[in-house]
């Protein structure tokens, strides 16, 4: 019984430290969104953002295929 408990007790210990790290990394993930987002923006600003017309016409005739399925 106590060799069950202990199993369980590691199990719970080992569950915690996954969420911690899941959660640090969601964490940095959201830090790194940011900074992408305000250097885009800044690009945006100063007329150094270019998209390609081509790749934009891509995106949408796959977003409408997908719905269409």
């Amino acid at each position: 019984m106590d060799e069950k408990k202990k199993e369980e007790a590691l199990e719970e210990e080992k569950n915690r430290e996954e969420e911690g790290e899941s959660e640090k990394n969601s964490k940095e993930d959201s830090q790194l969104r940011r900074a992408k987002i305000q250097r885009i923006k800044e690009m945006i600003e100063r007329g150094e953002y270019y998209v390609s017309p081509e790749e934009i016409a891509e995106k949408i005739l796959e977003f409408f295929k997908k719905k269409k399925s």
